[in-house]
Order: C-alpha cells, then sequence, then structure tokens
C-alpha cells in the first residue's frame, strides 16, 4: 500500500490548528501525522501496520472466542454422549509428566455407542444439509478453496453452524481433529470482517487466511505455528507470503484470549528426560519413511470413502449417519476384539484422542512392557483411526484432519519406537519411546498436509519441548519429500503460479517479462491506396499477413485488413479501391516494448494488433504483434518457448 501525500503545508506542533484544541492533543496529531506520511516519514511502514492492525485484531478477537466458544461446546458434548451415555472414562491432553493418563470403558453401556454416533452424525448431517452444505467435512479445503476461487469470501453462517456440527460429531465419537472447526470460524469472521471494511478481494484473501491461522492457532496454543500454517497449507510447494504480518497479530491475539479460557500451558506435556541422540537419526529416517508410506495410505483411504459416499444418492445427514455408524462397527470389533489391557486400540479412534497421544508421550501405553503384542496392537490401532475418521469425515461428518493426523502419528512413532526398542535397546531406551511419538506426530501430517515447517513449529509449540528439534527436522521432511504428490486436501494448488486468486499477478508478471519483439511477426507489405482489392489480394497470399500498410513506404494513410477482403464481392474486387477499406493505424511501439505494454496499447485503441519501430536510426518498423499471440502465451503459461520469428528488413518510418 503506498502512501498518498498531500502538497498542503503540514502546521507545524508549535502553533494551534485552526479550529483544533491547543496543548498535548495538538501535538500527538502532529507527531502521528509524521508517523503516518503526511510529511513523508515512515509512510508505508506505518500505515501498512496500522491498517494490518485495524484488520487482525478483531480477527483475532473473535477467533479466539470462537475457539473458546468450540472447546467448551465439545467438551460438554463429549461430558454428556461418550462419558455419561456410554461410560468412557476419557483421557484427556496435557497432564503432567508425573502423573497417569486414565482411560475406562463400561460394559454393556459401550453397547450404545453405534446408536449415539448414528444419531451424531444424522444431527450434523442435518445440519450441514438443510442450513450450510459448507459445514460437511473438514472445513479446511471449504476454507482453502475459498481463498483460491472465491475471492475469500465464506457465507456469515457458516461458521456458527459449524461449531455445533462438529461439537455434535466429535462429542458422539465422530473421530476428527478440532482444527478444522476453528479454522473455518476464523476464516469465516475473516471474510465477514473484510466485506464489513469493504476491503477488496485481495485484502478479503488475506484476512480470510488470517482469521483460519488465528482459530488453529488459539486451539493448538500454538501461535506461531498457526500463523506459519495459514500462510503454507494454501500450497503444495508454496507459501502465501504476504499474509505473515496479519497471521501474526492474529495469532498473537486469539491465542491470548483462548489463553484467558483454557491456561498458558501447552497442549502436551513432554517427558522431563525427552532427548535423542546422533545414533538415533537413522532410525528417525525411518520413521519419515514410514509416516510417509502410512500417509499415503490414509489419503487412498480418506479419498476413496469420500468418493464413495460423494456418488451416493442419500440425502446427506443419511450419508454422515451411515458413516457414524460404519465407524462405531469397526470400532467395536476392534474393542471386543482386543483384551481389556489393549481397549485403547479402540478408544482412541473415538473422538478427538489427544488423551491418547499424551499417554504415548508419556511412555504409558502398555505400561511401558514394549513386547510384540503392543506393537502389533499399536499399529491396528493406526489402522482403526485411519478407518474411523475416513467414515466419519469422509462421509461429510463435521470434523478436522490435522487432530487425527496427530493422533495416528504419534501413534505410529510408538510402534516403530517400541520395535527399535526390542531391536535396539542399547540405542532406543524405553523412555527414548516417547521421542518417536512426538516425532511421528509431525512428520505423518507434514507429509500430507504439504506443510512441514508450520507442522514442525506447531507441534514444538503444542509439545513444549526443542529437544527432538534435528530428528524432527529430518523426519518430518523425509516425509514430505517422500509423499510426492499425495495431499490431504484436495483443493491445494501447487504454487502462487497456479492459483486463480495470483492470475492477474502472474499474468502482469508473464508479460512484463515477455519483449513484444519476441511476440512480433513480420513486417506486413506496403499497398497503395490507388490499388485494387484484387492486387491487395494476391498481395495477402504472400506470408497471410494480418493486415497490409497502406499508403506510400513509410508514408501510411493506415491498414487494410485481410479479413475484410474477401467482404467484397469478387465481381467487384477489380473495381474496388483499397482506399475504400482504408482503416487507422494500429499503435506503433518501439521495440524495446513489452508485451504487456503492446496489450495495453491495443486495449486503448481497440486494435488487434501493434507494430513495433526500431529503436536504431533510420527507425523503421520491426515486426507486428497480434493480441491473438499475447493470448497464447498467456494460456501457453511459457514465455521462454515462443521462438523469435525471422522477419524482413526493417521497414523505414518516415
Amino acid at each position: 500500500m503506498s502512501s498518498e501525500s498531500t502538497n498542503a503545508p503540514t502546521p507545524s506542533s508549535s502553533r494551534p490548528l485552526p479550529g483544533k484544541l491547543p496543548g498535548p492533543w495538538q501535538r500527538t496529531r502532529a507527531a502521528w501525522r509524521t508517523l503516518a506520511g503526511e510529511e513523508g516519514h515512515l509512510a508505508t511502514v506505518s500505515r501498512d501496520l496500522a491498517r494490518w492492525a485495524i484488520i487482525a485484531i478483531p480477527i483475532g478477537l473473535i477467533a479466539g472466542v470462537g475457539s473458546i466458544a468450540f472447546f467448551f461446546t465439545w467438551q460438554q458434548s463429549t461430558e454428556l454422549f461418550l462419558v455419561r451415555i456410554v461410560g468412557i472414562t476419557y483421557p484427556y491432553a496435557g497432564a503432567p509428566p508425573t502423573g497417569t493418563v486414565v482411560w475406562a470403558s463400561s460394559f454393556p453401556r459401550i453397547l450404545l455407542l453405534p446408536a449415539v454416533m448414528v444419531a451424531g452424525g444424522l444431527g450434523a448431517g442435518a445440519i450441514a444439509q438443510f442450513l450450510a452444505p459448507e459445514v460437511a467435512g473438514h472445513g479446511t479445503d471449504d476454507a482453502i478453496e475459498a481463498f483460491h476461487r472465491k475471492e475469500g469470501k465464506i457465507r456469515r453462517r457458516v461458521p456458527f453452524l459449524k461449531l455445533f456440527a462438529s461439537a455434535l460429531t466429535l462429542g458422539t465419537g465422530g473421530a476428527g481433529g478440532r482444527e478444522g472447526p476453528t479454522a473455518q470460524i476464523g476464516a469465516g469472521f475473516g471474510s465477514w470482517w473484510a466485506d464489513l471494511l469493504h476491503l477488496s478481494a485481495k485484502e478479503r484473501r488475506i484476512a480470510l487466511v488470517t482469521g483460519l491461522g488465528a482459530g488453529v492457532g488459539a486451539i493448538f496454543k500454538a501461535p506461531l505455528g498457526g500463523a506459519l500454517y495459514s500462510a503454507e497449507i494454501m500450497y503444495i510447494g508454496d507459501f502465501e507470503p504476504e499474509v505473515f504480518v496479519p497471521a501474526i497479530i492474529g495469532s498473537v491475539v486469539s491465542y491470548s484470549v483462548y489463553s484467558l479460557y483454557a491456561g498458558t500451558s501447552t497442549l502436551f506435556a513432554s517427558p522431563a528426560s525427552l532427548s535423542s541422540s546422533p545414533w538415533q537419526l537413522p532410525l528417525y529416517a525411518l520413521l519419515g519413511l514410514a509416516c510417509a508410506a502410512a500417509g499415503i495410505l490414509f489419503v487412498w483411504m480418506y479419498r476413496g470413502t469420500e468418493n464413495r459416499f460423494r456418488r451416493l444418492s442419500w440425502p446427506l445427514s443419511l450419508k454422515v449417519g451411515a458413516g457414524a455408524g460404519a465407524s462405531a462397527g469397526i470400532v467395536l470389533v476392534v474393542y471386543f476384539l482386543l483384551p481389556q489391557s489393549n481397549h485403547f486400540a479402540a478408544l482412541a479412534s473415538v473422538d478427538v484422542g489427544y488423551g491418547f497421544v499424551q499417554a504415548a508421550m508419556l511412555g504409558q501405553i502398555g505400561a511401558a512392557s514394549l513386547v510384540p503384542l503392543l506393537i502389533v496392537v499399536l499399529l491396528v490401532a493406526v489402522v482403526v483411526r485411519m478407518l474411523t475418521t475416513s467414515f466419519t469425515v469422509g462421509s461429510g461428518g463435521a470434523a478436522g484432519l490435522f487432530g487425527s493426523s496427530v493422533v495416528v502419528g504419534a501413534l505410529l512413532g510408538s510402534t516403530l519406537g517400541g520395535a527399535f526398542h526390542i531391536w535396539l535397546p542399547g540405542i532406543v531406551s524405553t523412555s527414548a519411546v516417547a521421542g518417536f511419538a512426538i516425532v511421528g506426530m509431525m512428520s505423518f501430517f507434514g507429509g500430507i498436509s504439504k506443510a512441514p515447517l508450520a507442522v514442525l513449529v506447531m507441534v514444538v509449540e503444542m509439545s513444549g519441548s526443542y529437544a527432538l528439534l534435528l530428528p524432527a527436522m529430518l523426519a518430518i521432511f523425509i516425509a514430505y519429500a517422500a509423499t510426492g504428490k499425495w495431499h490431504i486436501y484436495r483443493a491445494q494448488v501447487a504454487n502462487r503460479l497456479s492459483s486463480p486468486a495470483h492470475r492477474e499477478e502472474f499474468r502482469n508478471w508473464l508479460l512484463e517479462g515477455t519483449p513484444a519483439r519476441a511476440l512480433a511477426r513480420p513486417v506486413p507489405p506496403t499497398i497503395l491506396p490507388s490499388s485494387t482489392v484484387a492486387d491487395a489480394e494476391v498481395l495477402a497470399l504472400q506470408g497471410e499477413p494480418p493486415v497490409l500498410l497502406v499508403g506510400a513506404e513509410g508514408h501510411w494513410q493506415g491498414v487494410l485488413r485481410v479479413p475484410d477482403i474477401p467482404k467484397v464481392p469478387s465481381e467487384l474486387r477489380g473495381k474496388t479501391l483499397v482506399a475504400d477499406l482504408v482503416r487507422p493505424l494500429p499503435p506503433i511501439l518501439p521495440e524495446s516494448e513489452n508485451a504487456l505494454g503492446a496489450l495495453r496499447a491495443m486495449n486503448t485503441s481497440r486494435s488487434e494488433i501493434a507494430l513495433l519501430r526500431s529503436s536504431a536510426p533510420p527507425g523503421g518498423l520491426v515486426g507486428l504483434v497480434e493480441r491473438s499471440a499475447v493470448m497464447r502465451l498467456l494460456a501457453s503459461g511459457e514465455g521462454e518457448v515462443l521462438e523469435v520469428p525471422a522477419s524482413s528488413a526493417s521497414t523505414p518510418l518516415h
């Protein structure tokens, strides 16, 4: 944003302004005007910061309040349905490192789980079916889609309905995460606030992404990670750099608001003895590859389930109910196949599941008895969580994918860490298995989300530990590279050049970087105005130019469009003079002009062509640029593939 200048003299701070209060108020105004740019000092910086503060602070406030509202509603829903009705003693994240994470289930009340989950699915599906289809699914894709293809617009009702639909989905046992709802709540308010301030489409997109990052940063207590996530999640291999400043402002504000309710402690508690050694790095590299393989499997499961439910002609509420029923059936089958000590494999696939992540991080799953059977059960838990998430969210249930990825990654990390301990006890001790759980939850989602840097920072903030930063960097970027083109969010595009949001910027960048000379055709032939149209027809067959220059050499009166020749009846072409069909000269541009300047000149003159003049004496014509050539350049997306055509000798221009 550029600053506006004024030619009016700025009154001295020592002289009262006409009609204004003298004294400190006047001096304050004068100082602000100096800072804001009326005197040209720090104009751009101050105005940008002030503008983004006005935009981002309210977004952060509402995202924080929305996160509190969602967290409270989800807690009450979980307490009512899963604890009181189904009889699950559900573990929560944030247990102290010296404490014990406890979970339990009650038989036969556990048999009520399918009924509760189906009811929750029907209710959440009905909200999406009758009130807002955008509520269905995980929500992050809708925000990404709105950024790229809808000018950052999200309907105002969506955030409120998403809050209740997600709390109902998760609280009744649906497998999913909390980031999707809070991201959509923040993004929705960002879009609404931008409309209220009458911002441009570009600024609305930035406000939307600011809200998305603020919601995620609040619910995960990871403000920096949330800001980076909002900038990185839009693309498979790129960033959105313009959102960094407002996203950081919004995330700081939303985290501050949310922490007033939930406290400032990290989301997960890490073991006090957490550490790693260089000897473990090859094992962490293997963990990265395993997370990549599991991530590809999860994307395949989720996309396949989503596609199958989309093809069903059922009402949306029935689809979501059916997905919830299938998920509940899987949970109960695993529950009854495994002994009671291993019921965590089923219970970790219900609701958010962060309590089981906490147990894995503290090394409390399996009571530290890392036997082969436990490794198998952990692997079963990984697959079951991927299946239940695919059915819950893929059918249209309102829940996020980040949370489930955290659970899957932590369980997968515990699986491999336990296996490494059994095989290499001298390198991986029992306490070191927790490190593999933490790195696993980074690597799994970092690979399939294509947001490795944001996830790395976010999970460090969530766990409050930098002890595993080095192995995490290795594993997460191996997973990111190994997953290749497999990614969980459909709406992501490859980079900014592929985004419709940046189409105009890319268009101008491409045209500005392409010389008009690179698109030029040879100089068209010249014909006298006294010649007949029949003569022009013969001349037009030589090289098939789009026009003929009309006039003496270098003294043209205009041009004759070749498509105008067939419009004259064949029997009259020998009698009709070229002067009768002459049109005004197109714009004549210096040969140093770029394709953007040529297109603008053609638009201004309403012409389909432009002529290029040599910069060297005698300044003759060196080529002709057609609008269609510029359009082909934009369609190809690559200026360098177009070669400069060989042209005839330049025609002098007098």
